[in-house]
């Protein structure tokens, strides 16, 4: 029962994060990057990295990497995967927006892309493992 739970939770932490980074990345890109109020963002945005992979490496350890596991962790990983390259094409993309910031933009699209290559990694390493 308490693993049901545990896994529970990572589910909805997972959920969480993925709505935080959804939501939170778009933002940074019409500020400054030296402003406070980029790296409140910023430290909210990975605060939902950390939910997402947290919830991924969590589950994998609760059941000891066992094959249904995996194959959950590997579609987590999917998700991620999607959405970091989602969120990099999206701040990378050269839009005319009034306000947009060149820099965040590119710090912004780095770190979502940093988020796709450690899924990618991560996929990887998930049936090498064992």
């Amino acid at each position: 029962m308490q693993q049901f739970l545990l896994t529970l939770v990572c589910l909805i932490a997972y959920a969480g994060g993925l709505v935080i980074l959804i939501k939170v990345t778009p933002r940074l890109l019409f500020l400054s990057f030296d402003e406070g109020m980029f790296m409140g963002i910023a430290a909210a945005d990975v605060i939902g990295a950390i939910l997402v992979f947290g919830a991924v490496g969590v589950s994998f350890a609760l059941f000891n990497g066992n094959i249904p596991i995996r194959v959950l962790d590997f579609l987590l990983l999917v998700g991620i995967f999607i959405v970091g390259i989602r969120l990099s094409l999206r701040s990378f993309r050269a839009r005319d927006i009034k306000g947009m910031v060149p820099v965040s933009r590119v710090i912004a699209g780095s770190y979502c892309f940093l988020l796709f290559v450690a899924a990618l990694y991560l996929i990887g390493w998930l049936f090498v493992a064992g």
